[in-house]
């Protein structure tokens, strides 16, 4: 599949060579060495150049997971602004002494009075396009995804690549999977169903089912909107990464995405 492009930064390969060098060091020093199921190395790479170059004064980060990436965001911009916001903060391994936390959803936020550079990192999951329409509506232009999945099979929710390719995304479930969310709209259903002015939590259920039906405008609309779309080139591909690190942490690489918004 060729990769889409729209106005990519003028970022040279040698300027990401040179960076990758200052950032051997820094990595070196991050406070989670087996970050299972978070970022590794290429990502954690591609998110510190691409901070670098924007130098935002805010950053919003949208799933913080055990906290590998807050410590990335407050390393590589001590003087910015961070928001970490996950609505499970328990997992948080690495706590920072700098960001705020918030378990508020992101699309649940009071953005009325952000800067005009600010920008927003998604690592949780959630529909892309959800994503980008939120982010749009709040004036948030910068935008960086870490999962911007292509093939489905991998994926665990509808991303970009899936809209550009028109697939859509359908989740596949556990048994296990199926009764438990059968068990929270019971367990939310009966809430509604005899307390007085209780919401029901539609959320808790979207978390869980993320299929997303095929539609062919929704990249058109994406596409009307994107003033820069570049996805961070595999490392393996530009360079020889001879580090002391696995197979699994030196190939783990899946499309982390700039967008810049108009």
């Amino acid at each position: 599949m060729e990769i889409f492009s729209k106005n990519p930064p003028k970022w040279k390969k040698e300027d990401i060579l040179e960076e990758l060098e200052k950032f051997k060091i820094i990595y070196a020093q991050r406070p989670i060495k087996d970050n299972i199921h978070g970022m590794r190395f290429q990502h954690m790479f591609a998110t510190y150049f691409i901070l670098k170059k924007i130098n935002p004064s805010f950053v919003i980060e949208s799933g913080v997971f055990r906290g590998q990436s807050t410590w990335l965001i407050e390393n590589t911009l001590p003087n910015s602004k961070i928001l970490s916001i996950d609505v499970d903060l328990t997992q948080r391994v690495y706590i920072s002494k700098k960001a705020e936390y918030s378990n508020i959803d992101f699309k649940d936020h009071d953005f009325s009075n952000l800067p005009a550079d600010a920008l927003v990192f998604f690592d949780d999951h959630v529909n892309h396009y959800e994503r980008l329409k939120q982010a749009k509506f709040f004036n948030i232009k910068r935008i960086i995804l870490e999962d911007n999945y292509v093939d489905e099979k991998k994926a665990d929710f509808y991303t970009i690549n899936h809209a550009i390719k028109n697939e859509g995304f359908n989740h596949i479930y556990t048994n296990w999977s199926v009764l438990k969310t059968f068990l929270i709209f019971l367990n939310e259903f009966i809430k509604k169903l005899f307390l007085k002015k209780y919401y029901f939590k539609l959320d808790k259920i979207n978390s869980r089912i993320r299929d997303c039906q095929p539609n062919i405008n929704d990249f058109k609309n994406i596409e009307k909107s994107l003033k820069s779309y570049y996805e961070f080139p595999n490392l393996n591909n530009i360079t020889n990464l001879n580090l002391k690190l696995s197979k699994i942490e030196l190939e783990s690489y899946n499309h982390l995405t700039f967008i810049e918004l108009y």
